[in-house]
């Protein structure tokens, strides 16, 4: 048994992926065992990290192990390297579940100190869809999700954000997987323009609308037919 584990995907499916986990492996049975704590986040902070940590630190109630779940829709570099020694040396009888979409958001130093917790369902690739709209309803599907990224509620902006990473990395693995089947300068040419473009989307300050309009433009026609 591993100490510490990353679900990737839908927030309500990883914590359902941690739940059985925790029952089928830990003995932790019960969506109100004590030993079961889940803490959800829109936007995870490094004063999220240090209250977490802090709460990690406490024995468990009931039995000898506790999980310790964190469902976030973005984490913050600051806070990943705030969780960095949490998931490296966990208290003794602490298990760490954490929940994020995608495995692109975790910086390779806190990747590396955890497992992938599989869920048991088929992922799908958020870009599919999005490449099957017309030319115009991926526009109007980008300009909705940048006003969204812009809302007043912390919540749903953060959800945006993390549609629209999702939404890259999608789109890098179709073209990688298309480049591979029939190499071409244009593939080549995006997949080096959207490797350069996730890093900056994990900013807080990133240029969401100038990325998302140059990646309209140069969206690969083979990509999309």
């Amino acid at each position: 048994m591993a100490h510490a584990y990353v679900v990737e995907g839908d927030r309500e499916q990883g914590i359902l992926a941690a739940r059985a986990y925790a029952s089928e492996s830990l003995g932790l049975e019960g969506e109100s065992n004590p030993d079961v704590t889940i803490f959800q986040y829109g936007l995870f902070s490094v004063d999220d990290a240090r209250a977490v940590g802090q709460f990690a630190s406490s024995s468990p109630v009931a039995g000898s192990v506790k999980m310790v779940v964190i469902a976030a829709t973005r984490i913050f570099h600051e806070a990943q390297n705030a969780l960095l020694k949490l998931f490296e040396e966990p208290p003794q009888g602490v298990v760490l579940v954490l929940c994020v979409p995608s495995l692109g958001q975790l910086l390779p130093t806190l990747r590396s100190r955890v497992l992938v917790l599989e869920k048991g369902d088929k992922e799908t690739n958020p870009a599919d869809a999005f490449l099957a709209l017309d030319a115009g309803a991926r526009e109007k599907y980008i300009g909705k999700l940048l006003d969204r990224t812009k809302s007043d509620k912390d919540e749903e902006k953060q959800a945006a954000r993390g549609e629209l990473l999702g939404l890259v990395e999608g789109l890098i693995r179709i073209a990688y997987t298309q480049n591979a089947k029939s190499e071409s300068e244009e593939l080549q040419s995006f997949l080096a323009d959207l490797s350069t473009f996730l890093p900056i989307l994990h900013e807080r300050s990133a240029p969401l609308k100038l990325i998302c309009e140059h990646m309209l433009l140069v969206l690969p026609k083979s990509l999309a037919a």
